[in-house]
This record gives structure tokens, sequence and C-alpha cells, in this order.
């Protein structure tokens, strides 16, 4: 079965999206363009990761492969962690067992995204005998508490106190339940039945049209509200306008064989923080300028981590 080469253009698109969300793009421009794509556009990145995720999800499932998919995805948990030890080792304030827990559990800044997959990866597996519809309002139940406790938080609507303290912790809302899930969930539906051959080009121009309005007022309307404590992981928009992302790249469908892309979009995603911490620490970028060197650095690099998977298979 060839690859969909659309679909690795579209991962490797994202995970330069990543790496503008990470090292604040515009941010030394202007304000509010920064806050639309790094508060806003820049977020449909990884909820489109996991409808991708969740889309291939399914034959796996078909072919009885999934322990298989679960180590490997373990693996490449631990090889990453492990990688990234040097920035989340040295934590006084906490003891080493504690962190160490937290990491392997939760994930390490953007390394959160590994543990999240595996845990909607285990929750559609359980529930992948269920009927559709009880798998979307799942889906709609869980998205909806995710981007409301987000709300909460942010906007501090339940006062100061201490259960404003515990919701305000980015993990209670962005995890594998939440915001992994949902997603995940959705691109397996997808494939399971074909969503994407029921849907005319029109229709989700019109869709994605209508979903990146909606995403850029949102975050618009978020960005001149006083009481916003904070950025945002997620939208009302997000669960509209990302599966309708992943249904126009499936019917684009541009047949190879090739995953070089693939790779590449990967390699960038894992590695981009470890060039982004280098360059905060020995230079003065910021911004834009910073989200360019870093893609640039990211790439460059990716060259030799690609070449390197090649004997190490587990690394990317």
């Amino acid at each position: 079965m060839k690859r969909n080469i659309a679909l690795d253009i579209l991962k490797l698109s994202m995970a330069l999206m990543i790496v503008g969300l990470h090292a604040g793009f515009l941010g030394d421009i202007t304000s509010l363009g920064s806050f639309l794509t790094v508060n806003g556009i820049f977020r449909i990145a990884v909820p489109v990761f996991f409808l991708i995720n969740g889309f291939y999800f399914y034959p796996v499932l078909l072919k009885y492969s999934h322990v298989n998919w679960f180590k490997r995805v373990f693996i490449l948990h631990v090889f990453w962690t492990v990688f990234y030890s040097y920035f989340w080792l040295n934590n006084p304030d906490f003891p080493f067992i504690i962190i160490l827990l937290k990491n392997i559990i939760i994930g390490y800044y953007h390394l959160w995204y590994i543990p999240a997959m595996l845990g909607a990866g285990f929750l559609v597996f359980l529930a992948k005998n269920l009927s559709s519809l009880f798998l979307v309002f799942s889906v709609l139940l869980t998205f909806l508490c995710g981007v409301l406790i987000q709300y909460t938080a942010t906007y501090h609507l339940l006062g100061d106190n201490s259960l404003d303290k515990i919701l305000s912790y980015q993990f209670i809302y962005r995890n594998l339940l939440f915001f992994a899930y949902p997603f995940f969930c959705l691109g397996f539906l997808i494939n399971k039945h074909l969503l994407h051959k029921y849907f005319s080009f029109k229709l989700i121009l019109i869709v994605i049209a209508i979903g990146v309005i909606a995403l850029i007022t949102e975050s618009y309307l978020n960005y001149y509200q006083s009481t916003r404590d904070g950025g945002f992981d997620m939208f009302f928009s997000l669960i509209i306008l990302c599966p309708f992302i992943l249904i126009l790249f499936l019917k684009i469908n541009i047949p190879n064989e090739s995953k070089k892309i693939a790779l590449y979009s990967t390699s960038i995603y894992f590695i981009h923080l470890f060039i982004l911490n280098l360059y905060r620490e020995y230079t003065e970028l910021n911004g834009t300028l910073l989200t360019l060197t870093t893609i640039v650095s990211s790439v460059f690099f990716s060259y030799f981590i690609i070449k390197l998977n090649k004997r190490l298979k587990f690394i990317l």
C-alpha cells in the first residue's frame, strides 16, 4: 500500500507550526499577530497530529498489530525522555522520583504528546467494538469538558481558590482524555467509515473556511479580554476545523512510497526544542528570527537523525 504524500506534507506543515508556537512567532513584531498565530491558528497542529495517528491506528487494529504499536510508541517515549533528561533532571524543588514519574506519565514539555497518544490509543482499543454513535458522543463530551476546564482556569471563573489553582495546571485539561482521545478517536472513525469519500471538495473547503474564521475570531476575542491569564491550547472551533483539514488532505491523495517527508516532520517535532533551548541559552534571538533559525537548524539536524534512524529504528 502506497503512502499518501499529501498527509506527510500536512504533518510537516504542522511540525513547522509547532516550532513557531514554541519559539513565539511574530512576538518581536506584533503582539496581536503573535497571539492569533501562537494562541490561534498554530493550535491546529497537535489535534491534526492526533487525527492522523488515529487514522492510521484503525488498520493497526485490523491487523491485530496493536501490541507492536504500543511497544514501538513506548520505546519512542523512553528514548526521547532520556534524550531530554538534561533539561528535566536538574530540578531541586522536587524529589528525583517525583520528577521521573512526572516525565514518564505526563511527559517533558512537548513530549507530553507521546504518553497522551499511548493513552488515547488504549482507550480506542478498549472501545473499538462500541457503536460509532457512542464514540462520537464520547468525543464531543470529553472535548467539551477539556475546553470548558481550560476556559474556567484561564479566566479564573471559580474565583481565587484551591480548585482554581488545580485547574490551572495544564495537564488537567491537556491530557490523554480531554485532548488526545477526542481527535485520535475521530481519526479512527474517519478511516473506519471512510468519511473522506462522502464529502466534496467544495463542501470541505467551505467548512474549513468557516472553521478558520471561527478559530481566528475565538482567538481575537480572547486577546482583548483583560481577565485572561495565560494562553490557549484548545478552542471550540478545533473539533470541526481539524477533522476537515485531515479529510481535505485525504481527498488530495498523492500516492508515493517514500517516507522521507514523514521522517522529517517527526524528527523536527522531536529535536526542535533541544535546538530552541540552545539558541535561548547562547543567543539573543527571539520571536520570528528565532522561529526561522530553529526551523532551518531542525531540518539540518534532522538529516543526520534520519540517517541514524536507519541503524536505530526506535528513534523516529
